[in-house]
């Protein structure tokens, strides 16, 4: 399974700091991140940074390196300002800035045993602006020295589905030529809402075009009121991101003239709200599964879907909240990588 990357190391410590067992950390490395590693990989690991206190690689000895460590950290100073450089790139600036000629091979070799940078794909995540950082920082503060446990939150969100019948991965057979899956140009797509709890899901409500205050009240009016009544009539606290509909003064004087508790959340948060990784769940049964070729079947297949969806189900959803919420703690109010 070879070492963890500098990406793997700083999620086992994300994650051990938030409680989490080794198992565990195991499990989310591979199902949320793709990261196959065994517990005793990531036991060795976590035992050394609490003896050590850093994540790097430990000092070896071994042949003098070509390059002096002045032009190693000249190296590693580039990579920090721009991750994206080739090692030809390198290459030039250590030419024409320290007039050090070298081969890209070397370049490569010391960029990645001896400075750990490794070559993946981005990786990409909500960009926090400063201000927001902070206004989630103090969000999770307070939901930590409470011990929110959110039972009582409904998270709601729109997200856009389009018809893809294909997952990204496949298997082929050794010396059999890879299959080609058509993907159309311009997929079409509808718009989803709902909202997830610990009593469970709310009805799931299917659009076309684009919505606005009037037309997103109506949708709560549907779909909220009856879920709040039936599941929440002692009380509840309803999520909902700051999408100008969302916040727009007519959609808050039909919220209170309806009884709607809405809970005011810190912005440019998606990994705070655990029905963010319900539509990824949803999006794959549709690509894996259904595999729909029209309109009429991506929208059964949804509503097959949401059939399916226990009071069980969204609790684990909602449960992985309280895993976040020391996540963005450590990270200062930056973004986690859930």
């Amino acid at each position: 399974m070879g070492k963890l990357s500098q990406y793997a190391r700083n999620r086992v410590i994300s994650l051990r700091m938030a409680n989490n067992s080794i198992v565990n950390i195991v499990r989310i490395l591979q199902e949320e991140d793709g990261i196959k590693t065994s517990r005793t990989s990531v036991s060795s690991f976590i035992a050394r940074y609490q003896r050590t206190g850093s994540i790097d690689d430990a000092q070896r000895s071994g042949r003098k390196s070509i390059l002096s460590e002045e032009d190693v950290s000249f190296i590693d100073e580039k990579m920090k300002a721009n991750d994206e450089l080739t090692s030809g790139e390198i290459q030039k600036l250590l030419r024409d800035e320290r007039g050090v000629t070298i081969s890209t091979s070397t370049i490569r070799n010391v960029r990645r045993k001896k400075l750990g940078w490794k070559h993946e794909k981005a990786r990409y995540c909500q960009l926090i602006r400063e201000k927001n950082k902070v206004k989630r920082l103090v969000f999770c503060l307070k939901a930590m020295k409470e011990k929110d446990s959110f039972e009582n939150a409904i998270f709601s969100d729109e997200t856009t589905v389009e018809i893809q019948q294909y997952t990204r991965y496949c298997f082929r057979k050794n010396g059999s030529l890879p299959k080609r899956k058509g993907r159309p140009k311009h997929p079409l797509k509808v718009h989803v809402w709902a909202g997830i709890s610990y009593r469970g899901a709310t009805k799931v409500c299917i659009f076309t075009g684009i919505m606005e205050s009037i037309g997103y009240q109506t949708i709560l009016e549907r779909n909220l009121l009856p879920f709040i009544a039936s599941e929440y009539p002692d009380g509840h606290r309803f999520w909902q991101d700051n999408d100008p509909k969302h916040t727009s003064n007519s959609t808050k004087e039909w919220m209170k003239a309806n009884g709607i508790n809405h809970w005011p959340t810190p912005p440019e948060s998606p990994d705070l709200n655990p029905i963010e990784n319900f539509w990824a769940n949803l999006k794959h049964h549709l690509r894996k599964f259904t595999k729909p070729t029209n309109k009429e079947e991506l929208v059964q297949g949804i509503q097959e879907y949401w059939k399916t969806v226990t009071p069980a189900m969204c609790q684990r959803y909602v449960n992985h909240v309280r895993k976040v919420v020391p996540a963005v703690i450590a990270c200062g109010g930056g973004p986690t990588g859930y």
